[in-house]
């Protein structure tokens, strides 16, 4: 009559015989490999961790890239139309529009041979 009882569900999953390790442990807590899980793990997230501050550094440091030629842009930019605008030739186009015209006589040198007295 012992097989008129009802039956009994085993205690196994359908996963248990895949991730049963009582055979490589010995029916102990494998702590010796938990430790080593868990230094393999802390040094991945080290790795990850300074991986991606390295990742934002360059990104910075493409950002200030960026910014920098744009700024060198600039300044040759600005230089260009500072040095068009001095030009004798470009200056004498913009006087004539208030009718004036180039002088043809040099500028004369003022040399005083005594300081002024400025003590009166």
């Amino acid at each position: 009559m012992e097989g008129l009882g009802p039956k009994r569900k085993s205690s196994a999953g359908i996963l248990d015989p895949l991730f049963n390790m009582d055979h490589l442990t010995n029916g102990q807590f494998p702590l010796k490999w938990v430790i080593r899980l868990v230094y393999i793990a802390l040094l991945t997230w080290i790795y990850i961790y300074y991986s991606m501050l390295a990742d934002a550094k360059i990104h910075q440091i493409a950002r200030a890239t960026a910014a920098l030629e744009e700024v060198r842009a600039d300044y040759t930019t600005q230089k260009a139309e500072f040095m068009k605008l001095s030009k004798q030739s470009y200056l004498e186009v913009e006087m004539r529009k208030y009718g004036l015209e180039l002088s043809l006589v040099p500028p004369t040198k003022i040399i005083i041979d005594q300081p002024l007295d400025t003590e009166d």
